[in-house]
């Protein structure tokens, strides 16, 4: 079973799945904002939502994730994951990103010569509604919902 869920977590596989969410997870490392986008379209997809919808998901995942992975301490890397959870309920789309570092979540004023910190920005001024919470083993959930548009 732990080969299993070694190879899961090699490959960014399904962790847990219902009807109504899908959970993910990856190792923290580059590949991964990549493995989150399409896991999210994917399933996005499957479940009929409209493109706009898609892309916005698509873009405010790969901002958090890749966040998680710049972000996080080295001795936090280690044998830890990325999470996300995707799940509609009432005509809205939220997805959880959890990662192991602690910390605040801020939305930045970059300048315009900034090549980064723009990550947060871009997720308060997509989505509906976001905010965090501490997880139980010391790092965070970043979360954000979507009214869909149909």
């Amino acid at each position: 079973m732990a080969d299993r869920r070694r190879t899961l977590l090699r490959r960014g596989g399904i962790t847990r799945a219902s009807q109504a969410a899908r959970t993910y997870a990856w190792g923290l490392d580059e590949r991964a904002p990549g493995a989150a986008r399409r896991a999210v379209r994917d399933v996005l997809v499957r479940w009929g939502l409209a493109e706009d919808d898609i892309d916005t998901a698509v873009l405010l995942t790969s901002e958090v994730v890749t966040n998680a992975v710049r972000h996080v301490r080295d001795e936090l890397r280690v044998g830890r994951v990325v999470k996300v959870r995707v799940g509609i309920m009432d005509g809205r789309l939220r997805v959880d990103v959890t990662d192991p570092a602690p910390g605040v979540p801020r939305v930045v004023d970059a300048a315009e010569t900034d090549e980064g910190h723009r990550g947060m920005a871009v997720v308060a001024a997509c989505a509906d509604r976001w905010g965090w919470l501490p997880a139980k083993d010391g790092g965070k959930t970043v979360w954000w919902v979507q009214v869909l548009e149909r």
